[in-house]
């Protein structure tokens, strides 16, 4: 049975025609480059080493947290939990750093607890066929759980020097978190475009029931698409940890829906059938800058609120027109 193929890749389509100049993603560049240069004209000390760098620092954990739920959202599903993951992570990790544990044992051991999260999470999808967004609405409330528990409902500081210097200092002054989160821009591109896993993924989101005639282990695909979202959402998790030196039980928390809007502004379809790795990384550069821009402008945080969730409405509105 033939089907065709959901994702794209960058600048081209699947029959490797020219670029669309009005694509969602292109569009989406246009409208960063613009506001760049706005806010460079008119916000004092925008356009400065220090504020670039505090830009690029905020919108590394979105980025990657975004990047992994592209994975899910390409699928057709959804993943509320990376709104408490991060957090559970950073503080399971803090305590288990506390205690004198080494630090790789003590990133495997945190690793493999929110790889069940998403474990559990796929599992429960495919086979109880629960709504995803309700099953990660729940795993995202026992999660928070768990980590107010293990913190003990009060900020653990962090002072691991070698953790601290892998995944919070600097190398020649450019901040190793902007290092991490092009790493996980490879990978995700690599396994989103140029593996059969991104292959399998673009034809459950776009056509299931076309997927499991086709032969594909639709269950299988699914599950590794929430395992891959968790892992994601820890290691935002733990370059958190390692920027505040400390972990509390509601760290990344407000940026769950920055992350989700980024990648639906991004050009990823809610709808699933089609992800888009680079532009999950340049809406979650867009929403950072665009926040930045305004505050230092003096715009307040609530109207920041206001302007994502109109950003939102128009990108999907313009996504679901072009179909």
């Amino acid at each position: 049975m033939e089907m065709t193929r959901g994702i794209n890749s960058p600048g081209k389509n699947v029959a490797g025609r020219k670029i669309n100049w009005m694509s969602q993603e292109l569009i989406l560049l246009y409208i960063t480059a613009a506001f760049f240069i706005i806010f460079a004209l008119t916000a004092d000390g925008f356009f400065s080493v220090n504020n670039i760098f505090t830009i690029l620092r905020s919108m590394s954990i979105i980025a990657i947290i975004g990047l992994g739920i592209t994975f899910v959202i390409t699928a057709g599903e959804i993943d509320l939990s990376i709104g408490t993951v991060p957090a559970l992570g950073g503080c399971l990790l803090a305590v288990l750093l506390v205690k004198g544990i080494p630090l790789p044992l003590t990133i495997l051991i945190t690793l493999c607890a929110v790889v069940v999260i998403g474990f559990i999470n796929g599992l429960i999808v495919v086979k109880a066929r629960i709504p995803s967004i309700i099953i990660t609405l729940a795993t995202y409330m026992i999660a928070q759980g768990i980590a107010y528990i293990i913190s003990n409902q009060a900020p653990v500081i962090v002072t691991n020097a070698p953790f601290l210097n892998l995944f919070g200092s600097s190398f020649f002054g450019f901040p190793l978190i902007v290092f991490w989160m092009l790493f996980f821009t490879v990978v995700s591109y690599l396994l989103m475009y140029k593996t059969k896993f991104g292959v399998n993924l673009a034809y459950i989101g776009e056509n299931r029931s076309a997927a499991y005639y086709a032969g594909i282990n639709v269950n299988t695909v699914i599950i590794i698409a929430f395992i891959i979202c968790s892992t994601f959402s820890l290691m935002g998790g733990m370059l958190g940890v390692a920027q505040a030196a400390n972990a509390t039980p509601w760290m990344i928390t407000p940026d769950l829906m920055t992350a989700i809007a980024a990648t639906l502004i991004g050009g990823t379809s809610l709808a699933g059938g089609k992800g888009n790795i680079l532009g999950t990384i340049t809406g979650a550069f867009f929403l950072t800058m665009l926040s930045n821009g305004l505050l230092i402008l003096g715009v307040d945080q609530w109207v920041l609120y206001l302007i994502n969730g109109v950003i939102i409405i128009l990108a999907l509105s313009y996504s679901y027109s072009r179909k």
